[in-house]
């Protein structure tokens, strides 16, 4: 076992494996939009933000998160019976919230490992993104995992040395930099408390890579935006020279109201920029878009104007990202399997026993509808009794629950199958003095 966890923290320190932990570090600051500018300062020479700052736009946030959204909505999960369901949703208040960023986490690093645990009578889940795994005979299942804990870096006090957490099936060790064990104790759940989610289904690695080209895009256009701004910090009023004077000598700037005098042999001139601000601006812009269409993404720059695209465009827009949606969802579903597996294992420990049949259904975003649109599709389910009155009642009004939308129906039903009383004939119209005018077109100015 020893020997099994100094291998293991022997590999964490090895130089593959800190170029990948420096890589992790990478996307999360661009992620995070944590000082992003060290990544772009060493492009520079050393006096060059003292004239503009460095450029720090953030769209890898936003990419990640668009492409994520299999838990936009959440999830609903089941198991056994009605009851069994209820408390199990009791376990779970924070899943979805978890899983929610496990999921954009994953898209972003490719590979993490999610820790499941027990706490305050429920389950919690925390993130890991740096660790290294155990394989036995299958290379794609790991048997242990190693990874670094976190110490409080606003406790100036704190001078203990890192220290590992190693997991096994069996046995639950903190480790010194050495690889010596600090503290050990047997694992209680029989299982390793982790569920490893990959970006995609692996090949033929374990590790999956995660949003490369998005960061490397980020980084490229904060380059050119710095390289810009620079530009137009030197060159937008163009740059005086002169000839005719020394060396040493210096020459104030004079007004439009004041004479230069450069001597028989002298003269002044300005030299205009010659820089492309609006072609590099576009290949700013295709950057971002090719990075967008690789991930089934559009960009829509403010200025284009035009209407709000239909539900129906995008949709169509959107055709290629919604097979990946399908995919993910068949991914997501064996993780939310595995997740229950480990829960189930801790929940037993715990003396609480959970059935073996587990089912989750992913609430799907819905595209805008137009009115119409709308009309139709709650017509044909309400024909075909996929939805009831109440709750397109309480869908287009939040405040009401399902029961008090339908008490208003009830009402509402009340009030409309009341007779109305008789009318007069619409050929026929009383006026107050009792004399009868003939109702026609001909009359009505």
């Amino acid at each position: 076992m020893t020997d099994i966890m100094q291998g293991l923290l022997k590999e964490f320190k090895l130089h593959k494996s800190q170029k990948r932990r420096r890589a992790i570090e990478k996307k999360l600051d661009y992620y995070t939009g944590t000082s992003t500018f060290q990544y772009i300062v060493d492009r520079f020479s050393g006096d060059a933000f003292n004239e503009v700052p460095p450029y720090e736009t953030n769209f890898t946030r936003k990419f990640v998160n668009k492409i994520s959204r299999i838990y936009t909505l959440g999830a609903k999960r089941t198991i056994g019976s009605k009851t069994q369901t209820k408390l199990y949703e009791s376990l779970i208040p924070t899943k979805d919230v978890r899983m929610k960023h496990s999921e954009r986490m994953t898209r972003l690093l490719g590979t993490i490992a999610n820790r499941v645990f027990w706490k305050e009578d429920r389950f919690e889940y925390r993130p890991v993104y740096s660790f290294e795994c155990y394989f036995d005979e299958d290379p794609f299942t790991p048997s242990a995992i190693i990874y670094p804990l976190l110490h409080n870096v606003y406790d100036v006090s704190d001078t203990v040395e890192n220290q590992w957490a190693y997991w096994d099936k069996s046995t639950y060790k903190i480790i010194d930099t050495d690889g010596n064990p600090v503290k050990e104790e047997p694992n209680p759940y029989g299982v390793l408390p982790f569920v490893f989610t990959h970006r995609e289904d692996q090949i033929d690695e374990f590790l999956v890579q995660g949003a490369s080209d998005i960061v490397s895009c980020n980084e490229q256009v904060n380059i050119a935006m710095t390289e810009m701004q620079l530009g137009l910090r030197f060159n937008m009023f163009g740059q005086p020279w002169v000839n005719g004077i020394n060396a040493d000598q210096t020459m104030a700037r004079a007004g439009s109201n004041e004479i230069l005098d450069m001597g028989e042999e002298g003269s002044y001139n300005v030299t205009s920029p010659a820089g492309d601000v609006t072609g590099a601006i576009d290949n700013i812009r295709f950057q971002i878009e090719l990075v967008a269409l690789n991930n089934h993404l559009w960009v829509q720059w403010s200025e284009q104007g035009g209407e709000v695209p239909s539900g129906i465009s995008l949709m169509i827009k959107d055709i290629e990202r919604k097979e990946d949606y399908f995919d993910d969802i068949a991914l997501w579903r064996l993780y939310e399997q595995d997740l229950y597996k480990v829960e189930k294992a801790i929940a037993d420990y715990n003396g609480i026993s959970l059935p073996e049949d587990f089912g989750v259904d992913f609430i799907e975003v819905e595209y805008p509808k137009t009115v119409q649109d709308q009309i139709l599709r709650d017509n044909f389910d309400l024909e075909h009794n996929l939805i009831t009155e109440a709750k397109i009642m309480a869908r287009e009004n939040k405040d009401l629950t399902i029961e008090q939308a339908q008490k208003v129906i009830d009402e509402n039903k009340k009030v409309n199958d009341i007779e109305p009383e008789p009318q007069i004939a619409p050929e026929q119209d009383l006026s107050q003095n009792g004399t009868i005018y003939e109702n026609n077109s001909q009359n009505n100015i």
